[in-house]
């Protein structure tokens, strides 16, 4: 998790293409890190079996406790990176949030196993299935108009997809405009993604306080999205949706290009398929 206080920010950014403060009060931010699993044979008297009941009671008895923490993801190894990583997004309301839920751990722990012997029986159990390292990916700026909340808690563990996007320079894109693209992006959102039932959750991080922004390539725009299977996770036909929302075949055709026009004509990188762990979420 990101422990850094911001001092200043000097980059102006909107998804709007318009020059004004870069974070926006009404959207929260998603801290990305990765944490490595040590392999179940070097681990003393450890197994599948035990790893899952005490990161599961870790985060039944933490999470609740973590009153600024909105949301978090914990996932493992599907395909791309190595097999021991876990990537955990986290939510919050703000990096200040964030920073405060990180320092206060320790007495967070306290309140969680109250008892020093319990709790130093605990840690010990859940310690040594991690390595003792983390890396802190990024810090983004989570926009809310483009969210898609999970529905329920799911019981089986599910799939989430992350990739990165790349808003074009509007001056890359014919009569393109601020005001044009946010309106394609959100009728996109509004009749696709948020009826699409295969993907279960959807967020579009953008940047905040890591990485870079700008210039040729545009504004990177990470979106993860979650789905019950690796089968809808690989079905991109929304044909179906696009034609419901938009039945006259030439409007479609014109929308539908104006909107890949926006998005760099659909480049982007994929980051990674992950095994959702869903007993660990908030």
């Amino acid at each position: 998790m990101m422990t850094r206080r911001i001092i200043c920010l000097c980059i102006s950014l909107s998804v709007t293409g318009i020059l004004q403060a870069q974070y926006y009060p009404d959207n929260n931010v998603v801290t990305i890190s990765k944490y490595y699993l040590n392999a179940l044979s070097d681990v003393e008297d450890g197994s599948a079996a035990e790893r899952k009941e005490v990161f599961e009671e870790n985060a039944k008895k933490m999470n609740p406790l973590k009153e600024k923490l909105i949301s978090t993801m914990v996932l493992r190894h599907f395909l791309g990176g190595t097999s021991n990583e876990v990537v955990e997004i986290n939510e919050w309301a703000s990096l200040a949030d964030a920073d405060a839920t990180v320092v206060g751990t320790a007495d967070t722990r306290k309140k969680a196993w109250r008892k020093d012997e319990d709790r130093e029986e605990f840690m010990s159990k859940l310690n040594k299935y991690w390595v003792g390292k983390h890396t802190d990916v990024s810090v983004l700026e989570l926009n809310m108009d483009f969210l898609k909340r999970p529905a329920r808690q799911y019981k089986e563990n599910t799939i989430v997809t992350i990739a990165q996007f790349n808003l074009a320079p509007l001056s890359k894109v014919e009569d393109g405009s601020a005001e044009d693209r946010k309106e394609v992006l959100q009728k996109y959102f509004d009749n696709v993604v948020k009826k699409d039932d295969r993907i279960l959750s959807h967020m579009e991080l953008m940047h905040y306080w890591s990485s870079s922004a700008g210039g040729p390539e545009g504004w990177p725009v990470i979106i993860v999205n979650e789905y019950a299977t690796i089968e809808d996770a690989l079905d991109e036909d929304n044909s179906a949706l696009l034609e419901k929302a938009w039945p006259d075949e030439e409007e479609r055709k014109a929308f539908i290009k104006k909107f890949y026009a926006y998005w760099s004509n659909g480049h982007h990188t994929d980051l990674g398929i992950h095994n959702h762990w869903v007993s660990l979420r908030k």
